[in-house]
This record gives C-alpha cells, sequence and structure tokens, in this order.
C-alpha cells in the first residue's frame, strides 16, 4: 500500500510537485501519476481478494486510499500561488483520480473517509469563486473538514491580494476542528 503514495509523490515532486505550474506537460504527468496509482491500487485490490478475506482487505484498500489522499491534500493546501490555468488543470485531475478510485472501491467501501471528504470539498475550493468559499465556510460545509488557516491559505493561493478579497478572507476564521 506504502508504494502507490510513494509512487504518486515521487512522480509528481519530479515535476516541481503539484505546484509545478508553468513546466511543460505538467498537468499530463499528474494525470499519468494518478493512473498508476489506480492501477498499482487495482493491483494489490487483485491479490487481496485472491487471498484475504473480505474484511481483512477492505482496510488494506481504504488505509491505501486514505494515505494517497492525504498526501495529494498536504502539497495542494500548502501551493503558494495557483493560477486559474493551474487551478483547473489540478481540479480536473482530482476528479479523473476520484472517479477511478470510485471504481475500484465501488464494491468494497460504503462510507466515504474524512480524507476523502476533505478531498472533494478541495476540488470545490479549485472550482468555486470566493464568495462561494466565504459562504461555505460560514455554513460550516468548510469549517468542519479544515481548520481556517488552510482555508485562508488556498483562497490567498487561488485568488488575487485585493482590499474586497482580503476582506471577504478575513471572514474565513473559526477553527471548529
Amino acid at each position: 500500500a506504502v508504494v502507490s503514495t510513494q509512487s504518486t509523490g515521487a512522480l509528481i515532486r519530479q515535476v516541481g510537485g503539484l505546484d509545478g505550474q508553468g513546466k511543460e506537460n505538467h498537468g499530463l504527468v499528474i494525470e499519468m501519476a494518478f493512473v498508476q496509482t489506480v492501477a498499482l491500487i487495482n493491483k494489490y485490490v487483485t491479490a487481496w481478494k485472491k487471498n484475504l478475506p473480505k474484511d481483512k482487505y477492505q482496510p488494506l484498500l481504504q488505509s491505501t486510499i486514505d494515505t494517497t489522499l492525504k498526501l495529494l491534500l498536504v502539497d495542494t493546501l500548502t501551493i503558494p500561488d495557483i493560477s486559474a490555468k493551474h487551478s483547473t488543470c489540478l481540479s480536473n485531475n482530482f476528479n479523473l483520480l476520484l472517479d477511478q478510485l470510485s471504481k475500484v472501491r465501488s464494491d468494497d467501501l460504503v462510507e466515504d473517509s474524512e480524507s476523502w471528504i476533505r478531498f472533494k470539498l478541495v476540488i470545490g475550493v479549485l472550482d468555486d469563486g470566493l464568495v462561494k468559499i466565504v459562504e461555505n465556510w460560514e455554513n460550516g460545509t468548510l469549517s468542519k473538514y479544515f481548520r481556517s488557516s488552510e482555508i485562508q491559505h488556498l483562497v490567498k493561493a487561488l485568488f488575487q491580494n485585493t482590499d474586497k478579497n482580503a476582506a471577504l478572507r478575513r471572514r474565513i476564521t473559526g477553527d471548529i476542528l
């Protein structure tokens, strides 16, 4: 299980990490890393299903997926600057990854883990405007799963630092976690 997450991280770090915007074919390399990760996870699942009872391989699968998503979340939440083009690239690739992982886990996992929910919410942040992000913070959609500093950092990376944006960003306060 550790191999898949290390492989994803190694491939992405080779192109400058998730924040390697402006590098040639960066989005394609991220996509390839995700495809390889899903292929490895599928390989594990096939082997686990042949050799282990369901109650033994399910936790392994959940742990593998959670670890992969947690690593990607850490990388995403620390990107210093995200252009609109790069945000779209990340969102598209993250959606591709979730789609593929959904197929892997469809028969084996019934509940969304916290990392799965957080990852889906980050995709929403990458896609949404600042007003919607602030609304989602204030209504608890984001504040239930993130610290204010995480969302503030992501917002700062995504949006220009204007007076209006700074005023909206200041409304992201008070941690529930």
